[in-house]
């Protein structure tokens, strides 16, 4: 008996090492992508268009948005020509959005747009076409900063509890199922010594 205790045992660690690997190496994939962004941008201030850095953009900025570009912010767009933006990083949607500057009302009852048409996303490339926006959110207020912060939140629970033996450097950004699975996988070794 004591023998397949320590076979569950090993077979559970085994498992528990190959998560913390795998969840290690995803997380650095996503730290990489999330610090892909583009450099400058262009944006109209004092009445001229000028390249500015992304990380200078603030609220109430106007941005000139064309083929190619990451849009830098959450802006409302005041001009566009036919602008198609790949909203992929956000919904996962493959096919491009078509976006115009023109607000839809909503009717009443009526479910908020997730996506609205007259608003484009930070993180969102400009697939076609061009247009201009006023900068409503920055940072981590724009709906992909939110995103991230809610992934981000589900960690600090467990970083608080702190972790336990199976994984000991593992990062803050444990989520409940990977607790869950821990602590499981110590019960089930525990039942399995006995």
């Amino acid at each position: 008996e004591w023998q397949m205790g320590l076979a569950i045992l090993v077979m559970v660690l085994i498992n528990a090492g190959l998560a913390a690997w795998t969840e290690r190496r995803a997380s650095g994939g996503f730290e990489a992508l999330s610090g892909v962004r583009q450099a400058f941008v262009s944006v109209v201030r004092g009445g001229r268009e000028a390249r500015a850095e992304a990380r200078t953009i603030v609220r109430g900025d106007v941005v000139v948005l064309g083929p190619g570009d990451v849009v830098p912010a959450d802006c409302r767009l005041i001009q566009a020509e036919d602008i198609r933006v790949s909203e992929l990083a956000l919904t996962g949607e493959r096919d491009d959005v078509a976006k115009t500057c023109v607000p839809q009302p909503r009717r009443d009852g009526e479910a908020a747009n997730l996506s609205p048409e007259n608003m484009v996303f930070a993180g969102c490339s400009v697939t076609s076409g061009a247009g201009r926006g006023i900068v409503v959110c920055t940072g981590m207020r724009t709906r992909i900063g939110r995103i991230a912060e809610l992934t981000r939140d589900g960690g600090r629970d467990a970083a608080k509890k702190g972790c336990s033996a199976c994984f000991p450097d593992c990062p803050a950004s444990v989520t409940q199922l990977q607790q869950n699975l821990e602590a499981m996988g110590v019960r089930l070794g525990l039942l399995a010594i006995g």
